[in-house]
């Protein structure tokens, strides 16, 4: 069968799995609402078919805004209220060093959790998770959106799976943004709070080492960061990278920063390289450089032939749906426990033992 066929029918199959919702009622709130990817987070719960209930943050401008793009939820004045209300889940996007507590107090009023990424800032947030997991029975998810809202990101999956470019040796990632200064809170350049450039974006990439390679443990050999030209943010990072390696022996080397220019038409040429022993797919998940500033763009070579192939409304997203039932049935199809605090604590792992590099013009 020709690749391009292949790859037609692959991804049917996973529209097939993504074009359902939920069955049963699924109620949630939204709290602490600090990131923006709190739109995204709860978009994919609505579309899902799950209901929204109530809306806090300690900013009331920031749970009216919410609000008002939904057209949906009750804001409230405080969090208790929603804490002893009568929902399955809250969604949060609060300041990330906070998100650890935040979440303990939601699984101990019998309620799951779903967090934007980065989850925690320091091991001992994790390890208090982790156990509040395990007292509780609810679930602690993180939304790792660079896989699980990307299209192309997924049918990846699907052509790993299938075996069209052999054993997956090695990934390469880059993950790229936008800083806009101008937008961003205080507590975005505070490393305390934001947990660092490798803790906080950095923890896409090593999630995806995890999941297309199905490993439960990884090691980081070596990772760096720097600030090269904001020192008006003093210990504040601008530029990361990493090298790590799975147990069953896959490498993975990956770069973010906060340097997308002014000239690129999306907030960041985020890429993904599988290398595989008889080919690779290379994913542009958000623009395709001087061609098109729509994402979701695969590049597949195998031993036989090359194509593109793009997976913009051919794949669909079905974690959210996932999600639900997970939470409704106890299951783990959209992620397990393990894995999701795995990508976290090697993110921490990356940012604790990262080497400071000397700033760009300074002399060593």
């Amino acid at each position: 069968m020709a690749l391009l066929n292949q790859l037609e029918e692959l991804a049917q199959e996973a529209a097939t799995v993504a074009d359902t919702q939920i069955t049963a009622p699924f109620i949630f709130s939204a709290a602490g609402l600090d990131h923006p990817h709190i739109y995204s987070m709860v978009q994919g719960l609505l579309d899902a078919g799950a209901k929204l209930m109530h809306i806090y943050d300690r900013n009331p401008n920031q749970a009216n805004a919410l609000q008002h793009r939904f057209q949906t939820g009750e804001v409230v004045s405080e969090l208790s209220q929603i804490l002893h209300s009568e929902v399955d889940l809250i969604v949060t996007s609060i300041v990330p060093s906070e998100r650890g507590a935040l979440g303990i107090q939601v699984l101990e009023h019998n309620k799951h959790f779903l967090s934007a990424k980065a989850p925690f800032t320091t091991m001992a947030q994790l390890h208090a998770a982790e156990e509040a997991v395990r007292r509780t029975g609810k679930k602690w998810a993180v939304f790792y959106s660079e896989r699980l809202a990307v299209e192309a990101a997924l049918l990846a999956d699907n052509i790993i799976q299938e075996g069209l470019i052999g054993d997956l040796f090695q990934l390469t990632g880059s993950g790229p943004h936008r800083l806009q200064a101008d937008t961003r809170p205080d507590w975005f350049f505070d490393p305390q709070k934001n947990g660092g450039i490798l803790c906080d974006i950095g923890s896409h990439q090593i999630e995806q080492l995890l999941h297309y390679t199905r490993s439960k443990e990884a090691e980081v050999l070596h990772s760096k960061v720097a600030n090269y030209a904001h020192p008006q943010y003093g210990s504040w990072q601008d530029f990361g990278d990493a090298t790590l390696v799975t147990n069953t022996g896959v490498s993975q080397y990956f770069r973010v920063d906060w340097f997308t220019p002014d000239g690129l038409r999306v907030w960041g040429d985020g890429r993904t390289v599988l290398h595989g022993t008889n080919g690779y797919v290379e994913l542009r998940k958000y623009t395709d450089v001087a061609r098109s500033a729509e994402g979701e763009h695969l590049y597949v070579v195998t031993d036989r032939e090359e194509v593109y192939f793009s997976a913009k409304g051919r794949v669909g997203v079905p974690y959210f749906r996932q999600l639900i039932t997970d939470c409704q049935q106890g299951t783990e199809t959209a992620m397990s426990q393990e894995h999701t605090f795995q990508a976290a604590a090697l993110a921490i792992q990356a940012q604790e033992q990262a080497i400071s590099l000397t700033k760009v013009g300074e002399k060593q």
